[in-house]
């Protein structure tokens, strides 16, 4: 017959036999730099009650650079005050021990307050706060140790700081504890947690209540949340007496070894007990003590370890109860009656579910990345399950980036994990295997390559995969290495040897230019190099060399990296232009050269390879030195209100002296038909004023508004001008002005 229950063990029991103040687990895993205990009582909502102690200490290489004191803050919760208000007496009391409420060591003594009093202290009814001086000469320890009653060699409760706690307070009673790393008023790094003095007791005799409800995938042997019940006094639960455990929730039961309910209790305070199951059913759990508490309160622990069907959804419930009843020669505990010592409660202690992950620290995530270069980002992401429990085999993770690709594959620490890139190395992708996989991992050595052409803004990894889609994160942020400036010279189609503007080269940060890199400044088709431009620095450390490559590239190969963002001159450019100079700005494009992204490229490959062979294709700026002028081509301006400009049917007519004389026009004039003839390249045009209509070259045309004569000068417009003569004409509203360009 198989074994049905399990057995309390003598050593377990006896830790909470010797003492009513029991130990809270654990410390607080997300200080870098301190740690917290305490110990808690059982008491009762009233006047001056004796409550445990709280501890807060330095963590083994604690940071203390920068700071001077360390400063430490108790403080109750609402509804519970000091019954005296603390003082500095009751500090190191040297003369009378028994009185200390609270005990500090490893700090080189208080300081004082600015007032004369001897030590730091300050309190209210709810607070107290100290400050010490710490020793930065040796590694830094401290302890401050708050001790509200303690049993004296009789067994005797001492109140050393007892508190009034409000008669509707019930439950836990919280204290907050926060410490800050002081350099003077300034504070270098703080720290806060909370710790557990006193279960306050409330209406019932015995109480029930569960931690936070874990998420759980389904499968065998899952976690759920702690549940406990506690006596608020001794012998509350009688000796034939037991706790019920009644899950709620269809699908799901509890684990089982050999029939038994192995791993279900955690921890228990009763003088023994036994963990039965009621039927092979294993949905039902009874823990029978061994007698009756006596002089402490008992209590249980109880971490449910839950198998959970595949058809199992939501909520995972576990009522509690009292019952009566007998254990069966099978090994089942035979339920005889309910009763009502314990009210049934019923407590949510997991959700069926896809496991979740979060971000659990982010570090170091604000590493620039320039536009076409490759960078190792300084980011540090520490990622964990929300519940505390085991990422699983088989499952997986996903990383991907918003911008550029990863050169390597990331450096993930944790137990069970491995990592490998995809999506042509845009992403990777953490995988879990083994039996002992951790609860969290750390990702860090993202490098990743930009291309030239990539838009300023954070780089972020968007997460998913197996265990939820977090926020994205982001791991470092994308600049442009340079900005180029110059001013644009004229120079003439199909002309030699003409000077072009400097160009300026301005470094976005200290050594954003790489040493061994090269910054490329492609000419547009029709331009060339007349000759090899110089290079001056004009302010900065940085240098570098200049080489043409057939007569349309500057190649800026830099020989040193500045340590002061620089400022460079590229000067003695001059251009040659051919038949298939466009007319207008002359814009070369600048391109970065990583010479870690070429393959195959070492610190001996030449700029002319390393042109050759790069594959980027995007530019990562441009700037114009030069514009390409017809010297035939006309640009006039003609503003409303200038001198023989006049606006009339909404066109822009123009006196016919001025418009020949700006645009190189012959003009002539006829008294008797009252027409003004423009000749230009053996086309004539003429103007009769007063008609709607214009003549080319004894052509008919007719227009919305002709030649007009006003205040005895004649006026041609300048739409007529255009459709004889071809050529841009625009206007701008806001200034009232036309612009006509045309060639002769």
């Amino acid at each position: 017959m198989l074994k049905k229950r399990k057995s309390i063990s003598l050593a377990i029991t006896l830790i909470f036999l010797f003492t009513v103040i029991m130990p809270v687990a654990g410390f607080a895993a997300d200080n870098d730099n301190t740690k917290y205990s305490s110990t808690y009582n059982y008491v009762t909502a009233d006047t001056e009650q004796a409550i445990g102690t709280a501890a807060v200490a330095a963590k083994s290489g604690m940071s203390v650079a920068g700071a001077t004191y360390i400063q430490v803050k108790l403080t109750l919760p609402s509804g519970v005050e000091f019954t005296d208000k603390p003082t500095k007496d009751n500090v190191n009391n040297s003369s009378d021990p028994t009185k200390n409420f609270v005990n500090v060591t490893g700090l080189t003594g208080y300081i004082p307050d600015g007032s004369g009093t001897t030590y730091y202290v300050k309190s209210d009814s709810s607070s107290i706060t100290l400050k010490g001086l710490i020793d930065t000469s040796t590694t830094a320890t401290f302890e401050t140790k708050f001790t509200f009653s303690y049993k004296d060699a009789s067994g005797n409760t001492v109140k050393v700081m007892p508190v009034d706690i409000d008669s509707d307070f019930t439950g836990n009673l919280d204290a907050t504890i926060e410490v800050w790393a002081l350099s003077n008023n300034s504070v270098v790094w703080s720290e806060s947690d909370t710790v557990t003095l006193a279960k306050v007791a409330g209406s019932g005799d015995v109480l029930v209540s569960a931690k936070t409800a874990k998420n759980v995938t389904k499968g065998s042997n899952k976690t759920g949340a702690d549940i406990k019940v506690y006596e608020t006094q001794p012998g509350k639960l009688a000796s034939d007496e037991a706790v019920r455990f009644d899950i709620m929730t269809s699908g799901v039961k509890f684990s089982e070894t050999n029939g038994s309910p192995d791993s279900n209790v955690q921890a228990v305070s009763f003088s023994g007990g036994t963990l039965y199951f009621t039927d092979d059913d294993y949905e039902t759990l009874v823990f029978k003590p061994t007698a009756k508490s006596n002089i402490f309160p008992g209590d249980i622990v109880l971490t449910p370890i839950l198998d959970v069907d595949p058809d199992a959804t939501g909520d995972i419930k576990i009522r509690v109860s009292s019952v009566k009843g007998t254990v069966e020669s099978s090994g089942y505990f035979k339920i005889n009656t309910s009763t009502s010592t314990i009210s049934r409660t019923t407590v949510v202690v997991a959700t069926v579910g896809d496991a979740k992950a979060k971000i659990d620290k982010l570090e170091d995530n604000d590493t620039v990345a320039y536009s076409g270069q490759k960078t190792e980002l300084d980011v540090s992401i520490k990622i964990k399950t929300e519940d505390g429990s085991s990422f699983k085999d088989g499952d997986m993770m996903t990383f991907k980036l918003n911008k550029g690709k990863f050169t390597k594959d990331p450096t993930v620490t944790g137990n069970g994990t491995s990592v490998k890139r995809y999506d042509s190395n845009k992403a990777f992708y953490v995988a879990f295997s083994g039996t002992s996989i951790a609860d969290k991992f750390t990702l860090e050595d993202l490098e990743i390559k930009l291309p030239n052409d990539v838009e300023p803004g954070d780089i972020t990894l968007t997460i998913g995969g197996d265990y939820g889609d977090l926020d994205d994160v982001t791991i470092g942020v994308v600049a442009k290495p340079i900005t180029l400036s110059a001013e644009k010279t004229p120079i003439l189609a199909e002309a030699l040897n003409q000077k072009a503007g400097d160009i300026i080269i301005k470094e976005a940060g200290d050594g954003a230019l790489k040493k061994d890199d090269v910054l490329v400044l492609e000419l547009p088709s029709g331009v060339e190099l007349n000759g090899k431009p110089k290079l001056d620095v004009v302010e900065g450390n940085f240098d570098g060399d200049i080489t043409v490559i057939d007569d349309s590239i500057i190649a800026l190969e830099v020989t040193r990296e500045s340590s002061d963002a620089s400022e460079i001159k590229i000067y003695n450019i001059n251009y040659d232009t051919g038949r298939l100079a466009l007319t207008g700005d002359v814009v070369l494009k600048a391109y970065y050269i990583d010479r870690d992204l070429v393959d195959g490229a070492d610190s001996n490959t030449t700029v002319a390879t390393l042109i050759e062979d790069y594959d980027d294709t995007g530019v990562i700026a441009t700037v114009a030195n030069a514009t390409v002028v017809n010297e035939n081509e006309v640009t006039a301006t003609f503003k409303v209100g200038d001198e023989g400009v006049a606006v009339v049917n909404g066109r822009t007519l123009v006196q016919v002296n001025k418009l020949c004389e700006v645009l190189g026009m012959q003009k002539s004039w006829d008294e008797a038909t009252k027409t003004a003839y423009f000749v230009l390249n053996g086309k004539v045009v003429a103007f009769p004023m007063g008609e709607n209509a214009i003549y080319i070259n004894g052509t008919k045309i007719a227009v919305d508004q002709g030649g007009k004569i006003i205040n005895n000068y004649t006026y041609a417009t300048l739409r007529g001008i255009q459709m004889a003569f071809g050529g841009e004409l625009t206007w701008d509203d806001a200034t009232k002005t036309a612009t006509f360009k045309f060639v002769k």
